[in-house]
């Protein structure tokens, strides 16, 4: 079946298999969400994920033991045109098959929002790497997926804007099957968004320039970057950096190292990056271009370094490997210069087409700490209410939401 995903719709109280194509992705479709008990309808195995972003529940549907994942959103903190987006999105980018496969079974219940996903079985990519990586083979193994399933994104002139470990499940042991998920960040590209959830170790340096709650143009160059990120971390085991700015010293060193236009390289060239071939630093110079203007906007020349060697002789020597990571700690401060070396550093970044401007520390920390206070999800007094628990909690203290009740009672028995 070469198109081949298939979908779940609700028959007859049971659920039946049917192929579906990409079908209209452009045009985002609204409809009436029927009001579903969960506990009466599903039957709870475990919850796989839980965050601010609402619960991932694995249930298995009582009317035909079908398994399969939930994605509950609550409805506090969901705004319901996002919630049709992030579905439509889902469903309909998942007849390729590198992207997970999301079936036509929407609903609400008292409190969530919820749409019906395949189970990954074994996880995500975060869980399923070693702290040396996943090796070379698997690596390209993955990188040739992940490319196929971003450019089939970008046919559709959208851009995911949150490809990152987490969001890579993994369906073989050999990564001969892997499918991108989470389509909750997908926007149109040339759209404009407002910075706010972006998980910082794999956002682009342009990004991270713009302050909390402002806008900024959605562009595939942005996919390219967290893209070339996730393939680093297959490799090595580990992030190039933790923050792409002028703050963290691994990416002060790589952006030294990509100012230098390949003079000296050998001697400028970040530890991290020893791990690799000469060609595959190539190629993650071109894709990790701290300047967006230069940056690749599509993933076309992987093709062109797949069968080259990606992992150094370097890398083999863990003990060594080992040193030069503890040499270079993971750090989101900045770090003291002498005013020379400032102004060398100052230079590259410029050169490289990054704001250089000096930062106001005391509005810096202003904002945080207004960002932080109103990212805060406040639980209620248990006196001064009668749920007596936050509105994300599935807790039974004080809840007068049989569903939610039932939620609690069902997670603890499985427990």
């Amino acid at each position: 079946m070469s198109q081949g995903q298939f979908k779940f719709e609700r028959k007859s109280g049971g659920v039946s298999r049917k192929l579906k194509q990409a079908g209209n992705v452009s045009k985002i479709r609204e409809f009436e969400l029927e009001k579903i008990d969960l506990v009466e309808t599903f039957d709870i195995v475990q919850i796989v994920g839980e965050g601010w972003f609402g619960k991932i529940l694995l249930v298995e549907h009582r009317g035909t033991d079908n398994e399969m994942v939930l994605k509950s959103l609550p409805k506090n903190y969901t705004n319901v045109k996002d919630f049709y987006r992030e579905f439509h999105f889902s469903y309909h980018l998942s007849a390729h098959r590198n992207i997970v496969s999301t079936f036509d079974v929407a609903f609400q219940t008292a409190s969530f929002y919820v749409f019906a996903q395949e189970y990954a079985p074994l996880g995500d990519l975060t869980s399923n790497i070693s702290d040396t990586g996943i090796g070379e083979l698997h690596s390209k193994s993955v990188a040739k997926q992940l490319v196929s399933a971003i450019q089939y994104i970008h046919s559709y002139d959208l851009v995911h804007r949150d490809i990152k470990l987490d969001n890579i499940l993994v369906f073989k042991s050999d990564f001969s099957r892997i499918k991108l998920c989470d389509f909750g960040e997908t926007r149109k590209n040339g759209s404009w968004v407002t910075r706010r959830n972006e998980w910082i170790p794999y956002m682009p340096p342009e990004i991270l320039a713009i302050d909390a709650e402002h806008k900024y143009k959605v562009e595939t160059s942005h996919d390219v970057w967290q893209f070339a990120v996730v393939l680093f971390v297959c490799l090595t085991g580990c992030l190039p950096w933790q923050k792409a700015s002028s703050e963290d010293p691994r990416f002060v060193s790589y952006v030294y190292w990509m100012s230098s236009n390949g003079i000296m390289s050998p001697f400028r060239r970040p530890k991290l990056f020893k791990m690799l071939t000469s060609n595959a630093q190539r190629m993650f110079r071109k894709f990790l271009q701290p300047n967006v203007q230069t940056r690749p906007s599509v993933l076309d020349e992987v093709q062109n370094f797949i069968d080259e060697r990606w992992l150094s002789k370097y890398m083999l020597d863990k003990s060594k490997v080992s040193d030069d990571i503890d040499e270079l700690s993971p750090s989101l401060y900045s770090y003291q210069t002498d005013q020379e070396e400032n102004k060398k550093f100052l230079l590259a970044f410029s050169n490289c087409g990054i704001e250089t401007a000096v930062v106001d520390r005391a509005a810096k920390k202003e904002r945080i700490k207004q960002w932080i206070q109103s990212s805060v999800i406040e639980e209620e007094d248990e006196e001064g209410s009668s749920e007596g628990t936050s509105k994300l909690s599935l807790s039974r203290k004080g809840s007068n939401d049989t569903e939610e009740n039932e939620l609690y009672a069902l997670t603890k028995r499985e427990g």
